[in-house]
Order: structure tokens, then sequence, then C-alpha cells
């Protein structure tokens, strides 16, 4: 067991092979400049709630003002539900994290940079967070949370890493 401060990560940020595609998103940037710092706790929800590797892609659509998560090919595949659940059931680990680093444009971990689709006419009606990202953002508001393509700025990771710092400090 790691006496690090743990930060919550997006799995295929490690280059775990969990994406829709089978793929990864590794990114040395941020496993280079934190693992040393801290112990990176993988989440992936999509695989968590029992989405395949590979998958069908999933996408946020908007519905009468509310924003779901369907498949793309096949709309009635909705996982809005098991998504919300899952971020819920993760509380007990989420206490004890200091951060969290989630994968930009994701329609699960985007933190404010996914394209909502409309249901009716499939063109871009917006942008959002992801389905999970939003629901962890809302229930942990002062827990520092940035994406990937962020954190590639040396700046705000530094001010990232401080932030985190802070954090553990007034949360222990």
């Amino acid at each position: 067991m790691s006496d690090r401060l743990k930060i919550g990560i997006s799995s295929c940020l490690l280059g775990n092979e969990v994406r829709y595609d089978g793929g990864h998103s590794r990114n040395d940037t941020i496993i280079e400049s934190m693992s040393g710092l801290f112990e990176l706790i993988p989440f992936c929800p999509e695989v968590a709630i029992g989405l395949s590797i590979p998958r069908l892609p999933i996408n946020l659509v908007s519905i009468n003002g509310e924003i779901r998560v369907r498949g793309v090919s096949d709309t009635s595949h909705d996982v809005t539900d098991a998504l919300n659940h899952y971020a819920v059931s993760i509380t007990d680990q989420l206490d004890v994290m200091c951060g969290y680093i989630f994968k930009s444009r994701s329609p699960s971990c985007g933190l404010a940079d996914v394209n909502v689709y409309g249901s009716r006419t499939n063109k871009v009606v917006g942008v959002s967070g992801g389905q999970f990202a939003r629901i962890i953002t809302q229930k942990y508001p002062k827990l520092p949370t940035e994406d990937e393509m962020r954190l590639s700025n040396k700046a705000i990771r530094d001010n990232f890493i401080q932030r985190m710092l802070v954090y553990s400090k007034k949360n222990n």
C-alpha cells in the first residue's frame, strides 16, 4: 500500500486498452509528472458498467432538454442510469482522492468538451461534460479536476498539483 496521495484517473490515460475501439490514450506527460508524487488509481466507468472492449460508440444526446448517453448506431441503448449508479457507487473510493484526471471529449469522462447531439437531427446542438464526470464534479465540487488536454500545459499541471496538495491538507 502506498503512502502517496491518491488521484483518480481515466484508465485509458494510463495505457489500459479500455477505449470503445479497444485502444488506449496513454499520456506519458501525466504518467511521468504525476506517478512519482501520487498514486494513480484507474477508473473506466464504461467498462465498470459492463460495456465490452471493443464496443459500439456512445454519444451525449439531448432529449427534451435532458442529456442522455446513448448508442450511436443503436439509440435504444441508453447507459445514462448505469453511469449515474456507478458514479454514486464509488463514493467511498473517491473520498480518499485528492484529485481526478478525466479523459477529454469522452461521453462518460469529458469535463466540459463533449459534443451533445440532437435526438432527431444527429447534429451537434451543444457541449457538456461527460455523464460520469458531471456526477463526480457535482458530488465533489471542491475536488481538483482536470483533463489530459489541459495538463499538457506545464503551468496548468503545476497549478493542479498545488491544488491537490492543498485539498489533501484540508481534507485530512
